[in-house]
């Protein structure tokens, strides 16, 4: 009798498995879009030479809107500021890759006084 029971009890575990109700087929999902790249920290390296950029571009301050024309050439834009003095703006970037985004971007802007036209100021972004 053991040995009947023994053998139901694994005749069980052998049985097929019981159907189920069919399942809806379910939709394709799209991959997940990769995480936006963030911008790395600057590097001691890349702090230094925009350290030294920044410096480069002091020796500006004092001379002449001709001056600043006839080295740079025309600006990408002039803006008026509140003040009456001006913003010379001239960007560099290039594009790497497929997907155009900018692999190196740089603007200078050179703040012109407006009676004396001459260059008292400037800011980088990027660079």
């Amino acid at each position: 009798m053991a040995l009947c029971l023994a053998l139901a009890v694994l005749g069980g575990c052998a049985a097929p498995p019981s159907p189920t109700a069919p399942t809806a087929p379910t939709a394709p999902t799209a991959p997940a879009a990769p995480p936006p790249a963030a911008t790395p920290p600057a590097s001691a390296a890349d702090q230094q030479r925009r350290s030294e950029f920044d410096k480069a571009l002091d020796s500006w301050h004092g001379a002449t809107v001709q001056e600043l024309l006839r080295k740079m050439g025309k600006p990408e834009g002039i803006t008026r500021r509140a003040d009456g003095s001006f913003d010379y703006r001239y960007s560099k970037s290039t594009r790497a890759g497929a997907d155009g985004r900018p692999a190196f971007s740089c603007t200078v802007r050179y703040l012109v006084d407006a009676r004396a036209r001459h260059v008292v100021g400037h800011s980088i972004d990027g660079c």
